[in-house]
């Protein structure tokens, strides 16, 4: 339950890189909500996306602000830009990747939150890391990164 208002000025940022070519500003935190939701700002890098994954107990919420951003979900790819919104049910595997040459720029909403703790505990951290990180937050790792279509 969101207790009060939370407000945040644009340049109240504080950008921190998960892993390589990723850049993440944590807007809400599952703290400020009660656990209800998170609210994160992410900068893509080009050629850069996660592995395949599934939110155990989490819907994932994407809406692209900028660049171009590619999407697997189950076996259905979707390629969308500025205004774009992608929604991921929970237990469904998925991807994303930016194969542009050009950052992309999008806002990720988790229902329930918690999961954006992750990115804070893989700062510095080896990919290796991430199974064993992504286990903690109910997201197992089950496959490889997107690849070209």
């Amino acid at each position: 339950m969101i207790e009060k208002a939370i407000f945040s000025k644009a340049e109240n940022v504080d950008w921190f890189e998960p892993w390589p070519g990723e850049k993440i500003d944590m807007r809400v935190e599952s703290w400020q909500t009660g656990n209800a939701f998170s609210l994160t700002e992410a900068i893509v890098g080009p050629q850069v996306g996660p592995p395949l994954h599934v939110h155990l107990d989490a819907d994932e919420v994407f809406y692209v602000l900028e660049g171009t951003v590619d999407f697997v979900c189950e076996n259905e790819r979707f390629r969308t830009g500025p205004g774009g919104l992608v929604v991921i049910p929970r237990g469904a595997r998925h991807a994303f990747r930016n194969f542009e040459d050009t950052p992309a720029r999008a806002l990720v909403l988790l229902s329930p939150g918690g999961f954006e703790q992750l990115m804070r505990e893989m700062i510095g951290r080896p990919s290796t890391d991430l199974p064993a990180i992504g286990a903690k937050y109910h997201m197992e790792i089950v496959g490889s990164p997107m690849s070209a279509a």
